[in-house]
């Protein structure tokens, strides 16, 4: 088994560390000076890019959006909905309609009031592209009211507010289109004051919410792509929030559990090498297989995460109750890797170094984000398994947004190391990401194949939640034989937030989570 140098975590983390923990009772000078300050500052892992929900799903606009915007539902610790927007809302079963009353005293930031029109363009917008499938159980949405309307559905459905909830309400378009990067508009507690390209959005607090002003001034979000940056901002006073640090020894961090709030967890995200099954070199399930078989993902969790992860198995995500227990991770097991290779008629050279076919070389390219260190560091280690193979991957660094561009229902990619949702409410997202009709590529690089397409309708159309389950239980066998991509692993993450501010609920930076921060206050002692 290959084993290569571990990273270690860079020295300015252990020299702050270690200056904290000097200080016994004190706190860092920033943050003494910032005691008082009652700004929010929070830390993202990704860029900025648009502000508008309707076009970007996946990047560090997104922890901004529950502040920025409001819900029309939004759920509570038991994951039972509680009014935001929506005061009401009831289901006639016999006609299969929802009927959802608006407040009436909810304003946009530009003072316009928030009206049925304005959901029904959100519907019509960012449930058509960001959940096609949840779209296609809409039979007609009606205006009652400017402050009514009902959504009438195809067939039964009594989870449907489920399905919505976490649409931000945006204004519909008026005479002028809004300029989302420069200046959104939405009707949350906090309203846009600024931006600084993709590395800094400032938000104050709005003085017009319907819940009243929020107790803090405003909010900062700022890009801080290395982790262990983000711990020492923290420990420095320069931060109040870090979204999935990870120092090497969780040990270490709970010395300072009077200070700070910790949520330790498993991302339902899982990193994915994924295939362009379309490009002839990745067309053979055998190839794909042996790929995985390549990877020593084991080696990865321990050494490149420092223990803070689980390997990947299939795409429903390893606690989703969609996940067949039956299915296992392929095994590191570089010879039987090999041997599928050479039944799909790949063959050495006469060096014994490459491998060939037709006279062609096994070489292609994978795309990362060229600001995560973590995937970079991934990147290279599968280069070094895939090598010992005698397979030769290139790397190519891409900025975020022309990566997702390159994958997402597109194919302008070989293979391309990214994340994914795993299915964890309801089976739709399986649908948008791995299958593929007449109304729209999947998001996972185009991949289709006609029995996961199939298995996953029958699963949606499915009222009895035991054959639901049977049927997902298949399709996540089926696509864990597939392999359209090597299911890498889940990250465990560790999100932080200074106790300079008190909150309501229990600490985490869910959408939920982040959502109730604007309940968040200055903490007096």
């Amino acid at each position: 088994m290959r084993r290569f140098p571990i990273w270690t975590l860079i020295a300015i983390f252990l020299a702050a560390a270690f200056s904290v923990s000097c200080e016994g009772p004190g706190v860092p000078a920033a943050r003494e000076r910032r005691g008082n300050e009652n700004i929010l500052h929070y830390d993202v892992n990704a860029p900025f890019t648009s502000l508008n929900p309707i076009e970007v799903y996946s990047s560090g606009s997104v922890q901004v959006f529950p502040l920025l915007y409001d819900y029309l539902f939004i759920p509570n610790a038991q994951g039972k909905l509680e009014p935001d927007l929506a005061r009401n809302w009831s289901y006639d079963p016999r006609s299969h309609t929802w009927t959802i009353h608006l407040r009436e005293d909810a304003l946009f930031h530009d003072k316009e009031p928030v009206t049925s029109k304005d959901v029904k363009y959100v519907l019509d917008q960012i449930i058509k592209k960001r959940h096609p499938a949840t779209h296609g159980l809409i039979d007609q949405v009606s205006l009652l009211s400017h402050e009514a309307i009902s959504i009438r559905l195809k067939e039964d459905d009594s989870r449907f507010p489920e399905k919505i909830w976490n649409m931000e309400i945006v204004p519909r378009p008026g005479e002028g289109e809004t300029d989302y990067y420069g200046h959104p508009v939405g009707s949350g507690p906090f309203r846009f004051e600024y931006r600084k390209g993709e590395s800094e959005v400032g938000l104050v607090a709005n003085d017009d919410y319907f819940q009243g002003r929020p107790f803090l001034d405003g909010v900062v979000f700022y890009f801080q792509p290395a982790r262990e940056g983000a711990w020492t901002r923290l420990l420095s006073g320069k931060t109040d929030v870090a979204q999935e640090v990870s120092p090497k020894n969780y040990n270490m961090m709970r010395q300072y559990k009077e200070r700070y709030y910790f949520d330790l967890y498993t991302l339902r995200w899982y990193s994915v090498l994924l295939y362009n099954t379309a490009d002839p070199l990745f067309s053979d399930m055998r190839v794909r297989q042996a790929l995985t078989h390549a990877i020593d993902r084991e080696y990865i969790v321990e050494e490149i995460l420092g223990g803070l992860g689980v390997v990947a198995v299939g795409p429903m995500g390893v606690n989703s109750p969609f996940h067949n227990p039956e299915v296992k991770p392929i095994p590191y097991d570089p010879k039987r890797g090999l041997k599928l290779l050479q039944e799909a008629g790949w063959s050495h050279d006469e060096k014994g170094c490459h491998l060939v076919k037709d006279g062609k070389p096994f070489e292609f390219t994978i795309l990362v984000f060229e600001e995560s260190q973590v995937e970079k560091k991934v990147a290279q280690y599968i280069r070094l398994c895939l090598n010992d193979l005698g397979i030769k991957a290139g790397l190519r660094q891409l900025p975020f947004e022309e990566l997702i561009r390159r994958y997402l229902c597109n194919d302008e990619f070989q293979a391309v190391l990214t994340e994914a949702k795993g299915a964890y409410g309801t089976p739709e997202s399986l649908k948008e990401q791995w299958s593929f009709d007449c109304i729209s590529a999947a998001e996972a690089g185009c991949f289709q194949h006609p029995e996961v397409t199939q298995l996953i309708r029958e699963a949606i159309d499915e009222k009895d939640p035991d054959r639901q389950v049977k049927l997902l239980y298949k399709t996540d066998e089926l696509m864990a034989t597939l392999q359209p991509g090597t299911f890498l692993f889940h990250k465990t993450a560790i999100d932080v937030m200074s106790k300079r501010f008190k909150i309501r609920r229990p600490f985490s930076l869910t959408l939920e989570g982040i959502y109730r921060l604007r309940y968040a206050s200055l903490d007096p002692d």
